[in-house]
């Protein structure tokens, strides 16, 4: 749906993005329309998943719904944290060189390890790879998992989140494949990768010989 197009709509967004959480009634006040209306775009809102309610008990009259963004409503502003994370390694890198930039990438690699490292511990690979396919799409990265007839997981991402990074900075990707390979103490080899043009990043995980 444009959003650009549909004034009422679009000013209920930057409404809640300003005072973070209204009523039917609060919008329609400040709208000058009808409560009615007001509850006609917001429920088309809710249904395209760009806001959210609350039930909210009154201390007198009749419970009412408290409307606020959801996290897909919030991505509806402009954010340049992308951009700013990609400028911050480019000054960072002016400032002490491509090793320095290198570092804190193994760094991010080492805290995410420690991080989930007890998650996947004395697991089976079947069990550990469910567990990273939810983290990934926990993280946006819109995976997919597959398991062959040879028995190799095929491990589909069609959205990267740090793609503006990566595209500067690759060896974020190999760091990417180095957790991947720790976590799930199996092999892992990347056969497609954004980066790189491909349409997906795809990798394929097996288990390691004992």
């Amino acid at each position: 749906m444009d959003y650009q197009s549909s004034s009422t709509k679009q000013q209920i967004l930057k409404l809640l993005k300003i005072e973070k959480r209204l009523t039917a009634g609060e919008l329609a006040k400040r709208l000058h329309i009808s409560e009615m209306a007001v509850r006609r775009h917001l429920q088309a809102l809710e249904r395209d998943g760009l806001i959210c309610s609350t039930l909210f008990r009154q201390a007198m009259g009749r419970p009412t719904n408290v409307y606020e963004l959801s996290e897909k409503g919030e991505e509806q502003f402009p954010q340049h944290y992308k951009q700013w994370a990609v400028e911050l390694l480019s000054d960072l890198e002016a400032l002490a060189g491509k090793e320095m930039v290198a570092t804190l990438l193994q760094a991010r690699m080492a805290r995410m390890k420690e991080r989930y490292a007890h998650v996947f511990q004395e697991k089976p690979l079947e069990e550990k790879m469910q567990k990273l396919f939810e983290l990934q799409n926990e993280q946006g990265y819109m995976a997919q998992l597959k398991k062959d007839s040879q028995g190799v997981y095929h491990f589909i991402a069609h959205h990267c989140p740090i793609s503006e990074i990566a595209k500067k900075y690759r060896s974020i990707c190999s760091c990417e494949l180095q957790l991947f390979q720790q976590l799930l103490n199996s092999k892992v080899a990347l056969q497609a990768c954004m980066t790189k043009g491909d349409d997906v990043c795809h990798y394929e995980i097996q288990e390691t010989d004992e």
